[in-house]
């Protein structure tokens, strides 16, 4: 961008062509109040409080819209600004229920330290406000219309970063509020609970229900950490007080980053579940009792041990790669296993079989795109997977692209339109067919002239059968038409994304996965040596625990007398729990009692997410870093601490614990 030259407050400044005045004001050190400007957010202009005085303009004008040109000469603080910014903030405060002694935000509201700053200690003005409904039939945000100033932040956000469009202004006048949908209770609108408009609202309009009267952000101590659920690896910015979590927000609200989850904004700051804080191990009446730590470790290796190579190991990919190297090596080297694997390793089998029998798949994991291309795509296609459900970031950025780039939606799903409202083109194949669907969609893509010459095999049509579109139409349920117009909407993109989940992989058939692949190279969906295809991994470090190594093969079951279970704080369905309880020795690694707890023969503490720290690997492979946000309960052990001092019990020396 073209550099520019202007005059604020009587001093020389540089800036951006292009750039407001607020920006430039900002980048220079030039401190201008404001309220309904956010960063990363469209500027509205709607509260007047940055207004400054321009040379040759006849009215103080908003300097969050007003455009930066060359050989401006801007005064911020004039004693004329000064008295109409206080005049603003006496009519704001008239205009509603601002007292502060009864407010929930009190000392973390931008307007209370405006005011403050300007020294309202009166209002000249006299209170007019009605009184307004308080929303709280959400299970986690409450909605104060008392509280709100009109600033629009909370719309702004939902739209342009959420990219849900749940928000909008409703009323006029005196009577005009912030509304749900079609002026709904909050709690019965299609909002998502991203929790991104309370992290946006300057005031006590719209508070967390999980984090009131808990403290104040000045009184907290910051950490920078990473989200320890879905694949995607969100930075979080949580808030912790006297031991204790009190908020969770997004590390910056932004169109590129977008917002949390309801699991990582809200979810995480209840366990529900009873915590494992004492170790245990059954006796010989057959019930669990509590033990020292050593007393356990000293069972269970006396168990281990005699297991030996009969022993396998299940590791869930929520820990961090320091965690699950270290289990690799005792496994391996301690007990003198290769049975190894992690909970999602049947995933990952799945799609590296699919991967490696693609043409072009000898990269591995690496041939799938980073997440921020579904922000660009012109056209997203999502099979088997549910992302409103299974990773809400991921379809905040498709509702994202939808809004700002026009993308088109298709859905193959043969249960539902995971995106209800939202799909442009929803194929619902009868179900076992989806195969069938795919390779019709590459012959009707080569009938039509949609193929563009592919890295891999040079434009060449690879189906792995070839059906004609009446075939496909018969065999699927669905209309030629229907297909035809799937094979033009995706044809046709320039940046044509393709995601699939956990409703493909279930189906055991790798020939999906790389049929998947086929299409995006048919397509020329390429992006550097990525083809534009993401897989939605289950956990935040799922790609790094299969990287190193951990679910290569499956544990053959009928060779395996005991096991060695982390589960960490992953909630996991009974699909596991009938093979382990039949076993001779089940040790489980825990930080929740379960099921699997209940069944097992030694129970180990193991920390919760925010006690552990270390690096993970995302979905599309950033390194991520992980920082202790509280300590330990009850000064539990690490999870390696607890592997060093089984390793010693069994004579081996795997790390200093």
């Amino acid at each position: 961008m073209k550099e520019i030259t202007l005059t604020i407050n009587d001093k020389l400044v540089r800036g951006l062509e292009g750039a407001t005045l607020l920006e430039v004001c900002q980048a220079n050190g030039v401190d201008v109040p404001t309220l309904c400007h956010l960063e990363g957010l469209s500027d509205v202009g709607a509260c007047r409080m940055c207004v400054v005085e321009v040379e040759k303009e006849r009215r103080p004008v908003p300097s969050c819209t007003y455009p930066a040109r060359e050989g401006l000469v801007v005064k911020t603080h004039t004693e004329k600004l000064e008295k109409y910014r206080r005049m603003i903030l006496e009519l704001v405060l008239s205009e509603r229920n601002h007292f502060c002694m009864f407010c929930g935000q009190s000392g973390d509201c931008e307007l209370q330290k405006l005011a403050y700053r300007y020294q309202v200690d009166s209002v000249r003005f006299p209170y007019g406000f009605p009184p307004f409904p308080v929303d709280s039939t959400s299970e986690y945000l409450m909605v104060d219309h008392n509280r709100c100033v009109l600033c629009g932040r909370c719309v702004r956000t939902c739209a342009e970063i959420a990219g849900f469009h749940v928000l909008d202004f409703s009323g006029r006048g005196w009577k005009t509020v912030v509304s749900a949908d079609l002026g709904q209770m909050l709690g019965e609108s299609s909002c998502v609970a991203c929790g991104a408009c309370a992290q946006a609202c300057p005031t006590g309009a719209i508070l967390s229900k999980l984090s009131l009267y808990k403290g104040r952000a000045s009184e907290c101590h910051r950490v920078a950490t990473v989200c320890p659920m879905c694949g995607v690896g969100c930075e979080l910015n949580v808030l912790v007080k006297d031991g204790n979590l009190v908020r969770i927000e997004a590390s910056k609200l932004s169109v590129s980053a977008g917002p949390l989850c309801k699991e990582a904004c809200f979810e995480l700051l209840r366990p529900a579940r009873a915590r494992v804080t004492i170790p245990m191990a059954r006796n010989r009446q057959g019930k669990l009792e509590e033990l020292f730590v050593d007393g356990a470790i000293e069972v269970a290796a006396q168990h281990l041990g005699k297991l030996g190579g009969q022993a396998a190991g299940m590791v869930s990919t929520r820990y961090p790669n320091e965690a699950l190297n270290l289990f690799q090596t005792f496994m391996r080297k301690v007990v003198g296993s290769e049975c190894i694997d992690t909970l999602d390793g049947d995933d990952y089998r799945l799609i590296a079989q699919g991967i490696a029998q693609f043409p072009g798949g000898g990269k591995g994991l690496d041939i799938e795109c980073p997440v921020e291309e579904i922000s660009e795509a012109d056209c997203i296609l999502v099979v088997g997977a549910d992302p409103l459900r299974t990773h809400p970031t991921v379809a905040a950025r498709i509702r994202r692209a939808m809004v700002g780039r026009r993308a088109k939606l298709m859905v193959v799903d043969a249960q539902r339109d995971v995106f209800p409202l939202w799909t442009d083109l929803w194929l619902k194949p009868q179900a076992g067919t989806e195969l069938i669907l795919l390779d019709g969609l590459a012959n009707i893509l080569a009938a039509r002239g949609l193929v563009r010459r592919g890295r891999v095999g040079g434009g060449e049509v690879r189906p792995l059968r070839q059906y004609d579109v009446s075939e496909v139409s018969l065999v699927t349920k669905i209309e030629s038409q229907r297909l035809e117009m799937a094979a033009d909407m995706f044809g046709q993109a320039k940046r044509g994304v393709i995601l699939y989940g956990k409703g493909l992989l279930e189906k055991g058939d790798l020939n999906l996965v790389t049929c998947l692949l086929n299409l995006s190279d048919l397509t020329g969906n390429w992006v550097e040596e990525h083809l534009r295809v993401i897989s939605l991994k289950a956990n935040v470090n799922s790609r790094g625990g299969w990287e190193m190594g951990l679910a290569t093969r499956a544990i053959p079951r009928g060779d395996v007398k005991g096991l060695y279970l982390l589960l960490a704080d992953e909630e996991r369905d009974g699909g596991l729990l009938e093979w382990a309880k039949g076993l001779d020795f089940l040790m489980v690694q825990a930080s929740y009692h379960s099921p699997y707890t209940a069944a097992a023969d030694v129970v180990l503490p193991s920390p919760i997410w925010a006690e552990r720290e270390g690096t993970y690997k995302s979905m599309d492979g950033r390194l991520l870093k992980s920082r202790r946000v509280l300590q330990p309960q009850g000064g539990l052990l690490q999870d390696q601490e607890i592997m060093v001092k089984l390793a010693r019990k069994l004579g081996h020396n795997i790390g200093s614990s």
